[in-house]
């Protein structure tokens, strides 16, 4: 039927805290491999190969006589972790040129830092004038870094290029003007959709944070749509390239490489969680009969709805994975049809 609500806490470090309709749990992880105590009590470990999507997940419980039976009472059968990789290797002699430049300026930027404090701290514990000299030459490097260096990307088009641009850029700005935009990390296959509101997939979802500005070392004369999916990554959508960075590395994909997937899903929520501008297209319970009714086996049984969103998954072959979901699918059926064919 769709997705049904998960809340992912990042705490840093790996650490989630997960709260969904069962209750409350907690996971460790690095890219490529996560262990979760699930909220009733199991142990899940999941290895994946980033980029891919593909994984295997494995579940048993804490106590000896449940792993016997963990296979029936696993609320998932399987886990796909949608997660893009750091780009180290790149085959077009542009693209090479690119990052070595990106790279250059942040060494330089970092360098600068370390010395400048270095030579401030030897200045003030020594009283030596060299060390002076030392700081002021390393802040020097520091506003050549960020008012010189920055790599410029400048596009000189015509009148129908710009005009052409200006729509990608204005259609990606309406897409993401939603109630609700969640990044997707992770999509677990639910072993009985009746205890999930009727979904047959339940997501670990976080709301986006916005449009960040370009990194110090990037310039460009064009307007450039970004999106933070949380604190540690985003990405920036230019005419011909989408630069991705996590945890501070940067990566960079030709757009021409890079698949866009539009279609439309049934999300199921409570009325508090509800975004102001999606569209309800049906009511059904947290557990729920397979006629519809409501399962009274479970005492505190919860009306939710199903509403309409709008999936958006941007892709490549070499490593670019991300997933969003939106609260208006509307949007996003048009967003769809400014996208090459």
């Amino acid at each position: 039927m769709g997705f049904r609500y998960r809340k992912s806490i990042r705490l840093g470090g790996g650490f989630r805290i997960n709260i969904s309709g069962s209750g409350i749990g907690y996971s460790w992880g690095v890219p490529g491999y996560r262990i979760t105590k699930t909220a009733n009590g199991k142990i899940r470990q999941t290895a994946s190969i980033p980029g891919t999507g593909l994984s295997y997940s494995t579940e048993e419980s804490l106590h000896k006589s449940a792993r016997r039976n963990t296979a029936k009472e696993s609320p998932y059968i399987d886990t796909e972790v949608i997660q893009s990789v750091d780009r180290e290797n790149y085959k077009d002699s542009d693209f090479k040129a690119l990052m070595k430049k990106i790279r250059r300026t942040r060494f330089l930027n970092k360098a600068s830092l370390i010395i400048g404090s270095i030579g401030l701290l030897a200045f003030i514990v020594l009283h030596t004038p060299q060390r002076l000299f030392l700081t002021i030459f390393s802040f020097a490097v520091f506003f050549y870094v960020h008012y010189v260096a920055p790599v410029k990307l400048e596009y000189d088009f015509t009148d129908e290029q710009r005009a052409a641009y200006e729509e990608w850029y204005t259609a990606w700005r309406k897409l993401f003007a939603c109630d609700t935009v969640y990044y997707v990390p992770e999509t677990y296959t639910n072993s009985n959709a009746r205890e999930h509101g009727g979904a047959e997939k339940t997501i670990s979802e976080e709301k986006v944070l916005g449009m960040p500005n370009l990194p110090y070392y990037l310039r460009t004369n064009v307007p450039v749509f970004s999106v933070a999916l949380n604190q540690r990554e985003s990405f920036y959508i230019f005419p011909d390239k989408i630069f991705y960075i996590h945890n501070k590395n940067i990566s960079a994909y030709d757009i021409a490489e890079v698949s866009f997937e539009v279609d439309s899903t049934n999300y199921v929520t409570d009325e508090a969680h509800l975004p102001a501008d999606s569209k309800v297209v049906g009511n059904t319970w947290l557990n729920v009969n397979s006629d519809g009714s409501p399962d009274r086996r479970y005492k505190h049984n919860m009306p939710c709805l199903i509403c309409e969103f709008g999936k958006l998954r941007i892709s490549s072959d070499t490593g670019l994975d991300v997933l969003f979901l939106l609260s208006n699918a509307d949007n996003v059926e048009q967003f769809k049809s400014i996208l090459p064919q």
